[in-house]
């Protein structure tokens, strides 16, 4: 840790206070000149210990001594350093740091990492760990990412967390040129493969919800209309975040037949909170859920290529025909 920072010269002092008899002000000025090179005023170190008081409800009291006013600890174990982490809560640690990259350049990515060198400015000394060596044996790999103007960002967050309207111009896929919407904007969606989304209504039809991504809008700007959130809204009357974003009214039961060639893949992971798995005689495994969200399951399917045949629904086995067809008028 930095011996300039803030929160060091704080965990200090309360070091002091703890194994010093009493230190009174001008006692720990000099512990900070001999023991650590740092010049801190009387002053600075009447403050320093007000904040601890006030903001981080340190249980320090003062008593009298040979030399005035001194300070002791009604709580000795306050900010103490008897915090033990295991390998693996130092590995987390680590892991942590290497996720904070689906932040970048969005405006909560400079709270976060100070949010991280907090966290491991509070840990003791003997709880360090080596980040370069863990970056040796633990390596997070990440979908492409899209890039989002931290602008929008900004404008999103503010508009969702003030109920404020807004208007912007969206590019879909496959079209020519952007569209403009007005919207209300209830929720913001950040999915597994690094992409953010907001969820709401059109401003002027309440009941069309609609899903939309940062990454596709551009020119966002305050309508100067507040809007209020029906009582019964529920986000996943809408989607379903186990699979997917896109706003869906309808929901499908869905049956994937897993090839026994990737049987143990199918039976290893968690698919959907609704799901039951059947292990058939041929080593084959049939894993069922409930589901909105037909086109981030087209993907996922379509992922394991033959190795995984949709049974159910018909709307999805559809869709993957559709996308065969294109593909073999491509490759055929």
């Amino acid at each position: 840790m930095e011996k300039k920072d803030k929160l060091w010269k704080l965990k200090k002092i309360v070091e002091y206070i703890r194994v010093l008899d009493h230190p009174n002000a001008k006692q720990l000025k000099e512990r900070f000149r001999i023991d650590e090179n740092v010049k801190l005023s009387e002053v600075t170190i009447y403050r320093y210990i007000n904040y601890l008081k006030n903001e981080e409800n340190a249980p320090i009291k003062a008593d009298m001594n040979k030399y005035g006013s001194g300070y002791y600890l009604e709580n000795p174990d306050f900010w103490s350093d008897k915090v033990n982490l295991n390998t693996g809560e130092l590995v987390g640690l680590g892991l942590l740091q290497s996720l904070m990259k689906v932040y970048k350049n969005t405006p909560v990515e400079k709270d976060l990492s100070s949010l991280f060198g907090k966290i491991k400015n509070y840990l003791p000394d003997g709880a360090r760990y080596d980040e370069s060596k863990i970056a040796q044996y633990i390596r997070v790999i990440n979908d492409p990412m899209a890039v989002i103007d931290t602008s929008i960002f900004t404008s999103l967050i503010e508009s969702v967390q003030e109920h404020r309207a807004i208007s912007f111009n969206y590019m879909k896929n496959g079209a020519l040129e952007p569209k403009k919407y007005t919207f209300f904007p209830y929720r913001i969606l950040f999915h597994q493969n690094g992409d953010w989304y907001v969820h709401g209504c059109l401003a002027d039809q309440t009941t069309e919800f609609r899903t939309f991504s940062f990454s596709r809008m551009t020119d966002i700007q305050p309508t100067g209309e507040r809007f209020t959130i029906p009582a019964d809204y529920r986000l996943e009357k809408h989607l379903d975040p186990e699979v997917g974003v896109w706003h869906s009214d309808s929901f499908y039961n869905v049956k994937l037949l897993f090839h026994k060639d990737i049987a143990q893949h199918a039976r290893e992971r968690k698919w959907h909170h609704t799901e039951t798995k059947t292990t058939n005689e041929d080593g084959s495994v049939l894993v069922q859920f409930k589901t909105s969200q037909i086109y981030d399951l087209r993907r996922i399917v379509m992922s394991y290529g033959c190795k995984v045949t949709v049974m159910e629904p018909p709307e999805l086995i559809e869709d993957i025909k559709k996308e065969l067809s294109e593909l073999n008028r491509i490759y055929g």
